[in-house]
């Protein structure tokens, strides 16, 4: 049987952002094993499904610890926010937020998944990793002192700790014994780019509607449209996108002129899922494993770097510190704890923005209208809701090894 001190499973963007991260102990000595189903990325191609062509908001913490693993051409691939209006359909609610007014080079940033794979196994294929792709784990099993995997082809691996990165797709959170805890908000998102006559300019917008919010994002010289409706509504939606633009217009207005075209959309249910308890002895649940919210705030990869982040600062530690040494099962607990409130922060301020925004109480709708705009006058106020909305308020680490 093969050995590792550590196995990550899943070569998505949590798992490669961690091998990343990892390199300090990996350059003294760490052994590790990814696995994943997906195909080995190469140049061209990322491999996992999750680098599709979807785009990520990044935070600009997030830019941060990126550009300090040394992706150097992030920059080059990346649509800057420099601005976010926030808008409330049929009522006077409204706030616009400049970066530079509040002291930001930018809010953050929009990528796409595929052009972030790219740059992440650009970095990471040299590290001393024990690549396994193409592969997948059919069985986990707690032994003494670690994991026993098994994988399909029949194989087995010990794992001294086992990394938990692959979005919730397999069965081993549930082999291991880790409860899950569901959302069902009754939605769906769909997920496209919008070419418009007027440039975006770095402007972002998230606008509530009745039906659900609507974010537009700048995405190179388009824009990517996150479209929120209930699930009731689904046979009233337009059901190409062509036929989606009328609807589209009339909900967003003309912030950025008319709209052009939609591009093909992909169609998500909103389900908000964690996990009660992401830790055991000998393994952990990171990233989407281990918390997908709903994307109105645009905070999901944010909050899986920083647990991920937190986690291979605690490695890198303990692993230097206690001459190859992994953490202890209390350390992985209290990191757990410190990862579930910066969950429980983030998870918050996205429901409280639904219910806030989703209800017809007028007395609801005249207070939020009251509240947006009362956000113009109060710039204390606006930077904490721009914090907010970026999920910075739970502040990360910051790695100095890498």
């Amino acid at each position: 049987m093969e050995r590792y001190e550590l196995v990550i499973v899943g070569g998505g963007m949590a798992g490669l952002t961690l091998t990343a991260l990892l390199q300090p102990a990996l350059d003294r000595g760490l052994t590790t094993a990814l696995i994943d189903p997906a195909p080995q990325p190469s140049s061209g191609a990322p491999g996992s499904p999750s680098f599709d062509d979807r785009a990520t908001a990044l935070s600009g913490q997030t830019l941060d610890v990126l550009q300090r693993l040394g992706l150097s051409e992030l920059n080059s691939v990346v649509s800057d926010i420099l601005e976010i209006e926030v808008s409330d359909h049929g009522h006077l609610g409204y706030h616009h937020m400049r970066a530079a007014e509040q002291q930001f080079d930018r809010y953050g940033a929009v990528i796409a998944n595929r052009s972030l794979g790219s740059l992440l196994w650009q970095h990471t294929q040299a590290l001393p990793v024990d690549w396994r792709f193409g592969q997948s784990v059919s069985k986990a099993r707690p032994i003494n002192d670690g994991i026993e995997l098994t994988l399909a082809d029949g194989h087995q691996i010990h794992a001294g700790l086992l990394v938990l990165c692959d979005g919730g797709r397999s069965s081993l959170t549930e082999q291991l014994g880790l409860q899950a805890q569901t959302v069902d908000f009754n939605a769906v998102a769909r997920i496209a780019t919008v070419e418009t006559t007027l440039p975006h300019q770095g402007k972002a917008f998230e606008r509530f509607t009745q039906q659900g919010p609507i974010a537009l994002l700048p995405f190179g010289d388009f824009s990517a449209l996150v479209w929120t409706a209930p699930k009731a509504t689904q046979s009233t939606w337009p059901s190409t996108p062509e036929d989606a633009i009328p609807l589209l217009e009339a909900q967003f207005g003309q912030r950025l002129g008319r709209v052009r075209r939609i591009g093909d959309w992909q169609q998500y249910p909103l389900i908000e899922r964690t996990l009660s308890q992401p830790v055991g002895h000998h393994f952990i649940a990171l990233g989407n494993t281990a918390a997908t919210l709903h994307p109105v705030a645009g905070q999901g990869f944010n909050l899986a770097l920083r647990g991920v982040q937190r986690f291979a600062d605690l490695i890198n530690r303990t692993h230097d510190e206690g001459a190859g040494q992994l953490p202890s099962f209390q350390e992985l607990t209290t990191l757990a704890e410190t990862i579930q409130g910066d969950q429980d922060l983030t998870a918050g301020f996205s429901r409280q923005l639904i219910s806030l925004f989703g209800s017809a109480n007028p007395l609801l709708q005249i207070g939020r209208g009251l509240g947006l705009n009362s956000l113009d006058r109060h710039p204390s106020l606006s930077r904490l809701f721009a914090l907010n909305s970026m999920g910075l308020l739970a502040a990360a680490p910051v790695s100095q090894g890498s």
